[in-house]
């Protein structure tokens, strides 16, 4: 061995915790888990699994926030969590999430989420594909946000869009719902403060 060979750290295990303070889908936080999963594995002599996560739901059946909690193996913890990190911050988290490493929590997240509220439970949605996709296009391709995920409540389905201003958003798609009569009954709101 040279006199200046470099010795390999060795993997030590860490309990990393990641909260999601926006509003997904069981299946969406179930897509996050499994991305960070491959994010992680994808390191050198890491590995990987999920000790536990779930999702707080409203008492209006509404998805609030999501937890995920993650027990590692990696030699350098810290390039780990930069990457959680990075690909978090690229997929959308929501001002208000945060990661903790070992009892040790970072506040994370910039986006903004708003709720499209259909009220279309007691209508026909046969319609509905081509006035999502007039939506899409008054958030101007993903200018001004983008089309998260869907979820059904009580009263039909809610549309999740997110970006860098829920006010932006929320102007962008009033504006485009005043064209369509399906959507006549429905509702735009900030999702902090769904409920």
């Amino acid at each position: 061995m040279g006199l200046f060979s470099k010795k390999s750290a060795e993997p030590a295990s860490h309990r990393i915790d990641v909260h999601f303070a926006q509003p997904m889908t069981v299946r969406l936080r179930q897509q996050q888990e499994q991305a960070l999963l491959e994010v992680a594995t994808a390191r050198p002599q890491c590995t990987a699994r999920v000790v536990a996560s779930g999702t707080a739901i409203s008492d209006h059946e509404e998805p609030l926030s999501s937890d995920v909690q993650f027990e590692v193996s990696c030699p350098d913890v810290k390039k780990l969590v930069a990457a959680f990190s990075s690909w978090l911050m690229a997929n959308g988290l929501a001002r208000g999430s945060w990661m903790e490493v070992d009892g040790e929590r970072t506040a994370l997240g910039t986006s903004e989420y708003v709720l499209l509220r259909t009220r279309l439970a007691e209508e026909s949605d046969a319609d509905l594909e081509a006035t999502v996709l007039a939506l899409h296009r008054a958030l101007g391709d993903g200018t001004i946000g983008w089309h998260e995920d869907v979820y059904f409540r009580f009263d039909g389905p809610v549309f999740v869009f997110n970006g860098d201003s829920a006010r932006a958003i929320m102007d962008a798609l009033a504006e485009e719902l005043a064209k369509h009569p399906l959507l006549r009954k429905a509702e735009l709101v900030a999702a902090n403060a769904a409920g």
